[in-house]
C-alpha cells in the first residue's frame, strides 16, 4: 500500500469510527434508558446493568456499521474535497480505481467484522442476555414487596398482603394481567406460590380465587377457580434448564439443522434468520464502496450536504427494499433468498453503474439538484414575505 492509499485509509478510517460511535450510541440510546429503569426503581445493581448493556453492543454495532460505512466514508471524502485534495489527486492523474483499492479494503474489514458478529458474537451475547436478563425477572419476582404495586415483569401489575419467607407463599394476591392489551384480565387469589414450567419459565401457582375479565361486547365475565396457573414467561436462573434458544440465540449450523427439519414454520424462520446474518455484511462492503464515487462527486458548491443526502437517500431506498422483502418472504409469498438478494443484487448493480460512470467523469444532476432543493428550502422560509419571516 502506497502513501497515499495508507493516507485515504487513515482518514476514512477515523471517521468511519467516529460515525460508528455516535451512530451506536444514538441507536442503543432508548434501550439503555429501559434498562436504567431497572436501576433507579428496581435496585438492580450497576454492575448487573453494566453486564446487560454490554450484551446488546454487538447487536447494535452490526446496525449501526452499514450505516457508518457510508456516512464516515462521505465525510472524510467531503473533507478533502472541501480542501481541494480531491481535485490536487485528480490533476496528478489518480485515478478513481487507485482510490477504490483502500476504500475497498476499509469496507471489506467492516463487512468482515459485521459477518463475525453476526455469526458469533451477536447469538451468543442474545442468549446469555436473555438467561440474565430471566434470572434478574425471577429474582425480583421472588422479593415482591407487600402491600405495594409491582411492575417486575413486563405487562403485569402485582400487589400481594404478605409474604411467608419459609414457604416463599405469596399471600393476598391482586395481579392485572395487560399482556394482550385488547384482552386485561385481572386475577385475585388468597395466595400463590412461584414454581417453573418444563421449559424452565416462571409461572404462578394461585390457589382459591377468581378471574375477571371485560369481554368486547360489553358484558363482564366471572371465573371462580380452585388453582390456576398464571405464566410469567421469564426464566428461574441462569442455566439452560429445559430453555430453547431463540431463532436469534442460534448459532449457523444449528439455523441449518432447523431449515432441514419437518416443522416447516421454524424451518421458515431460520431460513429467514440464516439469509438476514449474510445480509447486513454485505450491505455494509456495498454501502461502504458506494461512498467513494458519491464522495468524489462532492466540490465546493455542493459540500457536504451531497453527501449527507446522498448517504439519507441511499440508505432509505435500500433499507426499504430489504424490509420489504422480509416482510414478503416472511409472508410465505416469497423464498428468503428472493426476499434478501434482490435487494442486495439491486444495491450490488447500483453501486458498479455509479462506480463506472463516476470514473468516466459523469455526474449524477439528480442528486445535486435534490441537494440544492433542500438547502434553498430554510433560505425559502426565512424571507420576510414567507409565514415564518412575518412572525419573526
Amino acid at each position: 500500500m502506497n502513501r497515499l492509499s495508507r493516507y485515504l485509509f487513515i482518514e476514512c478510517a477515523i471517521a468511519l469510527s467516529s460515525a460508528l460511535l455516535i451512530l451506536t450510541l444514538l441507536v442503543m440510546l432508548p434501550r439503555i434508558l429501559n434498562l436504567v429503569d431497572l436501576w433507579v426503581n428496581k435496585g438492580v445493581s450497576i454492575n448487573v446493568l453494566g453486564q446487560m448493556i454490554l450484551l446488546l453492543i454487538p447487536q447494535f454495532i452490526v446496525s449501526a456499521l452499514p450505516m457508518a460505512a457510508l456516512t464516515g466514508i462521505l465525510l472524510a471524502l467531503g473533507r478533502l474535497s472541501q480542501d481541494s485534495e480531491m481535485v490536487v489527486m485528480k490533476a496528478s492523474g489518480v485515478s478513481l480505481y487507485q482510490m477504490l483499492r483502500p476504500i475497498a479494503l476499509l469496507a471489506g474489514i467492516c463487512a468482515l467484522s459485521a459477518l463475525l458478529l453476526e455469526m458469533v458474537w451477536v447469538p451468543n451475547s442474545f442468549h446469555n442476555f436473555h438467561k440474565l436478563r430471566g434470572a434478574l425477572l425471577s429474582s425480583i419476582t421472588l422479593n415482591l414487596k407487600p402491600q405495594t404495586f409491582s411492575h417486575v415483569v413486563p405487562g403485569l401489575t402485582m400487589y400481594i398482603n404478605g409474604h411467608d419467607q419459609k414457604t416463599h407463599t405469596l399471600q393476598g394476591m391482586l395481579i392485572y394481567d395487560q399482556r394482550q392489551e385488547n384482552k386485561p384480565v385481572t386475577l385475585v387469589a388468597s395466595s400463590g406460590k412461584l414454581h417453573h414450567l418444563e421449559n424452565g419459565t416462571a409461572a404462578l401457582f394461585l390457589t382459591d380465587g377468581s378471574r375477571h375479565e371485560q369481554m368486547k361486547n360489553g358484558t363482564y365475565r366471572q371465573l371462580k377457580f380452585a388453582t390456576y396457573d398464571l405464566k410469567l414467561g421469564v426464566s428461574l436462573g441462569l442455566g439452560d434448564v429445559g430453555r430453547k434458544r431463540g431463532i436469534e440465540e442460534m448459532s449457523m449450523s444449528s439455523l441449518e439443522t432447523i431449515i432441514d427439519s419437518d416443522d416447516l414454520e421454524q424451518s421458515q424462520k431460520a431460513r429467514l434468520e440464516w439469509h438476514r446474518r449474510w445480509a447486513f455484511p454485505m450491505a455494509t462492503l456495498l454501502l461502504g464502496v458506494l461512498a467513494l464515487p458519491l464522495g468524489v462527486q462532492q466540490s465546493h458548491r455542493s459540500g457536504r450536504s451531497y453527501g449527507l443526502v446522498a448517504a439519507i437517500l441511499t440508505l432509505i431506498i435500500h433499507f426499504f427494499l430489504l424490509s420489504l422483502g422480509e416482510s414478503i418472504a416472511n409472508k410465505g409469498l416469497i423464498s428468503p433468498i428472493v426476499g434478501y438478494g434482490v435487494p442486495t443484487f439491486m444495491m450490488a448493480s447500483l453501486t458498479l453503474y455509479i462506480l463506472i460512470n463516476t470514473a468516466r467523469g459523469r455526474q449524477f444532476k439528480l442528486a445535486i439538484m435534490l441537494v440544492h432543493l433542500m438547502a434553498s428550502i430554510p433560505l425559502k422560509l426565512l424571507r420576510p414575505g414567507s409565514a415564518i419571516g412575518k412572525k419573526s
